[in-house]
């Protein structure tokens, strides 16, 4: 019994470091999801690197949180500062080229320890466009530029002689019209002339009638007053 007891104390003592080292190291993060993926050709630009992890990073230590993306000659493709939103990780990225890239990134498991790794994939460069939108494309009709303004042009054109005609003509008119009317006036002004002096005729004819009458009161004629001072006179004689 003592023995048995024994092995069991030295066994126990063996495999408890490993026991102690396994439960940590099997609490580390992992990566379970990339954008882009890897191993994959993406075509058209890339604007982003977005990494998922089992769990969000240790709080308070984003700044050791790193993710890069370099071209075959070793350029870096990322821009700005990494963002963090709950277990994911993302970063701006610009590809428009065709080639192979590589990411590598580093982050802090929840646990303090820290975690890297890195993957590749390729672009096939600008997103081609289809031949058949290139020909439909080429086939739609192009409307003329020109005809428009040219009829807009003739229009005016017309419109401005059209005017410059009625301007003429109205300003032939007038002298003619002006004429006329001053020949209206003209005879206007004679016949009240006319008229007035008849007015007067009769009226100064009228007068000299009434104050130098043909006979007299008395019927002796206009001389009635005289004779009768003559007779007047011889009586006295």
């Amino acid at each position: 019994m003592r023995l048995r007891a024994l092995l069991a104390t030295v066994v126990v003592a063996a495999f408890a470091p490993v026991l102690l080292v396994a439960g940590p190291a099997s609490a580390h993060d992992v990566l379970v999801a990339s954008d882009p993926v890897a191993d994959v050709t993406v075509a058209g630009d890339v604007d982003h690197v977005l990494l998922t992890l089992s769990e969000p990073p240790l709080s308070g230590l984003q700044t050791g949180i790193v993710i890069s993306v370099t071209d075959a000659e070793g350029a870096e493709h990322t821009s700005g500062d990494v963002s963090v939103e709950g277990n994911t990780i993302a970063k701006d990225l610009d590809v428009s080229e065709a080639g192979s890239y590589l990411v590598r990134w580093r982050s802090v498991s929840v646990d303090g320890h820290p975690i890297s790794g890195e993957y590749r994939f390729r672009s096939s460069g600008p997103a081609a466009l289809d031949s058949s939108t290139d020909s439909g494309i080429a086939e739609t009709p192009v409307p003329s530029a020109t005809a428009a303004p040219t009829a807009t042009a003739t229009a005016r054109a017309d419109d401005a002689s059209s005017i410059r005609d009625d301007m003429s003509a109205t300003t032939a008119a007038a002298p003619a019209g002006g004429h006329q009317h001053h020949t209206i006036l003209l005879l206007i002004v004679a016949l009240v002339v006319v008229g007035f002096a008849g007015v007067v005729g009769i009226r100064a004819l009228l007068a000299r009638r009434n104050g130098v009458p043909a006979d007299g009161p008395d019927g002796a004629g206009s001389d009635g007053p005289a004779a009768g001072s003559a007779a007047e006179d011889g009586t006295q004689r």
